[in-house]
C-alpha cells in the first residue's frame, strides 16, 4: 500500500468504475480497485488498518452465511468497517458455493440470499458480485443478471477494457508472498 500511495495511485469503487465504463464520469490515470475476498477475521485486523492508514477504500466480497463463524469477520466488524466510508461490500454467495455445479434455484437463492442479507444488515444496495472461486458460466452470469447484480468480478487475470465484461471483470491476484517488483509489474 505503500507503494501505491508513494506512486500517486488513488483508490475508487466498482460503482465508480461501472459508472466510467457507462461514460458517465472519467477514472484519473493512477486508480486501482482494491478487493478482498471470503469476509476472513484477519481482514479486520491486518488490512484494515493498513488500508485507513493510507486512505485507500477497498471492497471486500462476503459469503453471508459464514458471518460471525470461526476465523470469519462480525457483522459488528463489518458494521465498523462499513461506518468508515473506506470498506464497501459485495455478495460472495450465502455459503461460498461453487455456483456452475448447483441446481438453478439453488444458485438463485444462493445470489439473493446474500445480496439481501448484506443490504438489510448495512442499509445500502448490494451492487456486486464476487464468484466463489472465479467460477462461472453462461447460466450463473444469467442468475447474476437475474439477482439484480449490476455487476461481478472474477479471477482471472487482465485489465478490464470495456463493458463487455462487466458480469465478469477480470482480477489481478496479488499474494502475500509477491515481491515489491512483481507487484508493480501488475500495476
Amino acid at each position: 500500500m505503500k507503494y501505491l500511495k508513494d506512486n500517486g495511485y488513488i483508490t475508487t469503487s466498482l460503482d465508480t468504475l461501472y459508472a466510467a465504463l457507462k461514460k458517465t464520469t472519467l477514472l484519473p490515470e493512477k486508480v486501482v480497485i482494491l478487493t478482498f475476498d471470503d469476509g476472513y477475521i484477519d481482514f479486520y485486523f491486518n488490512a484494515y488498518p493498513i488500508l485507513k492508514k493510507y486512505g485507500f477504500s477497498a471492497t471486500i466480497f462476503i459469503p453471508t452465511g459464514l458471518i460471525g463463524g470461526p476465523a470469519y469477520l462480525s457483522w459488528t466488524q463489518i458494521r465498523d468497517m462499513h461506518s468508515s466510508g473506506l470498506i464497501v461490500f459485495g455478495a460472495h454467495t450465502t455459503s461460498h458455493s461453487h455456483l456452475p455445479s448447483l441446481s438453478r434455484e439453488s444458485a438463485l437463492k444462493e445470489l439473493t440470499e446474500s445480496k439481501n442479507t448484506l443490504s438489510d444488515q448495512l442499509g445500502v444496495p448490494i451492487n456486486f458480485l464476487a464468484y466463489p472461486y472465479g467460477s462461472t458460466n453462461n447460466k450463473t452470469i444469467n442468475l447474476t443478471k437475474e439477482a439484480g447484480f449490476i455487476g461481478a468480478v472474477g479471477t482471472w487475470p487482465d485489465k478490464i477494457q470495456s463493458e463487455g465484461t462487466i458480469y465478469n471483470m477480470p482480477r489481478l491476484r496479488v499474494s502475500g508472498g509477491i515481491s515489491l517488483e512483481n507487484f508493480a509489474g501488475l500495476l
